[in-house]
């Protein structure tokens, strides 16, 4: 992996670990503003914006990562092109969910959802530049300016909306979403105004469309996976306080796979440009050989400090109320690993032009997940929930693992992952004698995290050109690779 590529990389995990501590920030202090009621109705609008927005965050924007990444000599004619898809894609949505806004609300029982979702459907269509933006600067292995831009999103969109929740309360908090989405599509115009001047070139619009709809079905499909549990929970057990111990430990497991999903932004545009027809497919296979190697390394360890310290991780965000789901997360962190790991492999195939493989794969991760949930949730309740999802994203990592390995020919790193496991091990079984409280949690993992990348370095799996890449990172940091 080039130095470019891992700085990269750390600079967009650190951008969204900041966009997650800002929702962090965000949601009680929107709770409290609002109130219960008015926040129940916040959270569930949310929900349908999330689903809704994930086909203009993730269908045109990616698909321009791909194709900039393999042609940057044409990047600005690209981008053109793609911002006027957008625009239509956008126009259309939003018409859309202004037309089925009065459905979606009936079928919630509430028909004063259908003016909240009306709005939402402005907010969609003004936000719509904005990913254009991240991922062209993505396709152009700007990381570290997505990293920014991203950032400068997130820090936006809070500002707004904290700021026009006491004028326009719930309406207020959905403003600072358009707000935050302006002013980095505006910024993103800025920075990318002078960048890949060239000819005219036309886009090949079948295949452009066919890859943006072929990755939307594929992130769609991953974000109802690691939610049908909580919606068979809720709908099998029937009973709402169970379901919300459910849903804290659901959201406690995403929180990796949401860190992980910013490396997603290097790895498509990377294999993308690695494996076009003039590339050296040894170089191809090296990167990707690399990038799983640091994957394993870095979700192995996390997972297994997670589900092991579930009690106190539960009780830091939470409170000794939701002690019952600590048994669920422990075992939705392997789950949620084992999915984060999966949209990582796809993206690595679907930047190497095999979307089609990833999404089948999806697919059947959909179909399994259910028919677990209708055996196991009626006898072993949460447990079986969590088995659920986790039984289904193993059986999808292994598919697509031995895909991966097998279409490029990469040799098995056996000895790696035995180090891995050892390491991670070693970290872990201090956890079952030194029980700390939630508050003191964070520090031990800094201690535990320490014991493992000491193993690793005893173990030498840690080698001098890993070092040299993290010394790369700043000038502080030279002393690691000496």
């Amino acid at each position: 992996m080039s130095q470019s590529r891992f700085s990269g990389a750390v600079s967009l995990f650190i951008a969204q670990a900041v966009v997650l501590l800002l929702g962090w920030i965000a949601h009680p202090l929107i709770g409290r503003i609002l109130g219960p009621g008015p926040y129940g109705i916040y959270g569930v609008v949310l929900s349908i914006q999330t689903i809704f927005g994930l086909f203009l965050a993730l269908g045109v924007p990616m698909a321009i990562s791909r194709f900039v990444a393999q042609d940057p000599q044409h990047a600005r004619s690209i981008l053109m092109q793609a911002l006027r898809i957008q625009l239509i894609i956008a126009v259309s949505l939003g018409v859309i969910t202004f037309l089925v806004s009065p459905l979606i609300a009936y079928s919630l029982n509430d028909a004063s959802l259908t003016s909240y979702l009306r709005f939402v459907a402005i907010v969609l269509f003004l936000q719509a530049g904005y990913p254009i933006f991240v991922q062209f600067l993505s396709g152009l292995h700007l990381f570290n300016r997505q990293a920014l831009l991203t950032a400068f999103y997130a820090v936006i969109k809070l500002t707004g909306a904290l700021s026009l929740i006491f004028v326009w309360h719930v309406y207020g908090a959905f403003a600072g979403f358009a707000i935050g989405g302006l002013a980095a599509a505006l910024l993103g115009w800025h920075w990318t105004k002078n960048i890949g001047l060239s000819n005219h070139i036309k886009l090949p619009l079948r295949n452009f469309l066919s890859f943006a709809g072929i990755y939307v079905l594929i992130s769609v499909g991953l974000q109802l996976l690691i939610s049908l549990d909580l919606f068979m929970v809720k709908a099998i057990l029937k009973d709402n306080i169970i379901a919300g111990y459910y849903n804290a430990a659901v959201t406690l497991s995403r929180i990796s796979f949401m860190l992980l999903q910013s490396l997603t932004f290097v790895l498509l545009p990377s294999v993308s440009a690695l494996t076009k027809p003039s590339a050296d497919r040894a170089q191809a296979a090296a990167f990707i050989s690399d990038s799983l190697r640091y994957l394993i390394m870095l979700i192995l360890p996390g997972a297994a400090l997670a589900a092991t310290t579930s009690r106190s991780l539960l009780r830091l965000f939470y409170s000794a109320q939701y002690d019952q789901a600590a048994a669920p997360l422990s075992i939705l962190m392997i789950g949620l690993a084992a999915i984060a790991f999966f949209l990582l492999l796809a993206n690595i195939v679907s930047g190497a032009g095999r979307a089609k493989v990833a999404l089948f794969a999806t697919m059947v991760m959909l179909v399994i997940s259910p028919l677990l949930g209708l055996a196991l949730i009626p006898t072993y309740g949460l447990i079986g929930a969590a088995w659920q999802t986790t039984i289904a994203g193993l059986i999808g990592l292994v598919g697509l693992a031995v895909y991966t390995f097998r279409t490029f020919r990469l040799p098995v790193p056996y000895q790696s992952i035995l180090n891995i496991i050892i390491a991670s091990v070693i970290a872990v079984l201090p956890t079952y004698f030194w029980r700390v409280s939630s508050l003191i949690l964070p520090l031990q993992y800094v201690a535990l995290l320490c014991v493992y990348l000491l193993t690793l370095f005893i173990l030498r799996e840690i080698k001098l050109r890993d070092r040299q890449l993290i010394a790369g990172l700043h000038p502080i940091l030279k002393w690691i690779s000496q």
